[in-house]
């Protein structure tokens, strides 16, 4: 899934069979309940009545499909580059510094325009120090997005939990809950 390196595996396939004129089945999953990622080392709650995309990187979840809005838990290790930034993440770095760096990535993306930041500011992310942006922008057909991601670094990885969702209806929609994810948001160890 790898958002912050780039776009995500999942989103190219679903472009890809839809450029191709096909239909696309990716291996989509029913949430709702506990889910323990052990490769990602964090658990959560999954909200009932949306569709997690089956992988063994990060957890990806929609309810009524990624171009309205998803839920995105990435964990990218401390010594992995980013796909947009040449800045990188080093062990020990305050939130704040963290955030620069994944803004700085998120700004370098060619498919993110007028990006505009409404929030920086540092918080607790499961019980650790971390960091709240909220940012607005848009796609390549004029569509706006807001996002709002909590980051945190722990260990030799940074985690990131993002929804993203179309401004207009589908933001507040289901903003609620994703803060209920958020909450539940838990590292199993930290490496």
């Amino acid at each position: 899934m790898q958002m912050t390196r780039g776009f995500p595996r999942g989103l190219l396939l679903l472009a890809v069979g839809l450029a191709l004129g096909g239909c696309v089945s990716l291996p989509w999953h029913p949430t709702g309940g506990p889910y323990a990622s052990e490769a990602e080392h964090f658990s959560v709650e999954l909200p009932k009545g949306w569709m997690r995309l089956n992988t063994e990187e990060d957890l990806l979840i929609t309810r009524d499909g990624l171009l309205l809005q998803y839920i995105l838990i990435e964990r990218v290790r401390v010594d992995e580059p980013l796909k947009n930034t040449k800045k990188t993440f080093a062990r020990g770095m305050l939130p704040q510094a963290v955030a620069e760096v994944i803004l700085d990535n998120i700004a370098s993306s060619q498919s993110v325009l007028d990006l505009q930041v409404k929030e920086n500011r540092p918080v607790q992310v499961g019980g650790h120090r971390g960091f709240r942006l909220v940012y607005t922008h848009k796609n390549k057909d004029g569509l706006r997005f807001r996002s709002v991601l909590h980051g945190l670094l722990a260990g030799n990885a940074f985690y990131g939990i993002r929804y993203t969702a179309a401004e207009r209806h589908y933001f507040a929609k289901d903003l609620r809950t994703f803060e209920q994810v958020l909450t539940s948001f838990k590292l199993a160890k930290v490496t």
